[in-house]
């Protein structure tokens, strides 16, 4: 169970994020100090975040790239320093077919809470981002929940709004937001267990997401959900954020 103390920190984490009188102040163009880190070796150089798409510019001719946003497969916000960009790019001949990922290392600032808002915002495929952007309004439901998984799980909370499910956690790199439509399916496993697939990966891959519940769920909780995910999975004009 999560101690108290532990329950008052995430509870005020998600008062200040999750506030809805916060709005996207900054604008773009964002730009970031990164690293993109190879196999071998490395570049320095400036990821910048536009209205169209996102531009790596380096003094490193073979790693400088730029991408409309249809050009991006997936977006992966691990962390405040970290992301990640999934492209159409094909490694080379001897990958051929393997579609090209960019992992950047920030440093000197952060990726705040307005630059994701602003990536979901502008791109349609699903977005991995473990920093939570601004959301309006209040939670729907909350549950305290351990996530499973292989190795160390994490304590915290599970939240349900009116437009995307939220986990939060204190562990780096394990919270997660949803919007409805990244989300695949959603299982009652047993009356203790829900299990969230959620497209994380690009090209239609899952990552499931077991979460053991320290109290039972109530019904409406979950009725909710399914009836939200499954409403954007069939009618592709509902548009989530």
């Amino acid at each position: 169970m999560l101690g108290q103390p532990l329950r008052v920190i995430v509870a005020a984490a998600a008062a200040v994020l999750l506030s809805p009188s916060w709005s996207t102040a900054a604008q773009p163009p964002f730009e970031l100090s990164v690293k993109n880190d190879h196999f071998w070796g490395s570049s320095r150089g400036t990821l910048i975040v536009g209205q169209d798409g996102m531009e790596y510019r380096t003094a490193d001719d073979d790693d400088a790239r730029s991408w409309s946003y249809e050009d991006i497969k997936q977006l992966q916000v691990l962390s405040p320093t970290r992301i990640t960009i999934l492209t159409y790019e094909d490694r080379g001949k001897m990958r051929s077919g393997a579609d090209r990922e960019f992992r950047f290392s920030v440093s000197g600032t952060s990726i705040t809470p307005e630059i994701v808002t602003f990536f979901l915002e502008r791109t349609d495929p699903p977005i991995v981002t473990a920093v939570m952007p601004r959301i309006q309004g209040n939670a729907l439901f909350r549950a305290q929940v351990k996530h499973q998984r292989q190795g160390r799980g994490s304590d915290g909370a599970l939240a349900l709004y009116d437009k995307q499910l939220v986990y939060q956690t204190e562990r780096t790199g394990e919270s997660r937001y949803w919007r409805f439509a990244d989300i695949y399916s959603v299982l009652r496993l047993d009356r203790f267990r829900l299990e969230i697939r959620a497209y994380e990966g690009g090209s239609g891959v899952l990552r499931p997401f077991v979460f053991e519940l320290k109290s039972e769920l109530p019904g409406d909780f979950y009725e909710a959900l399914w009836a939200r995910v499954n409403r954007t999975a069939f009618d592709p004009a509902i548009k989530d954020f």
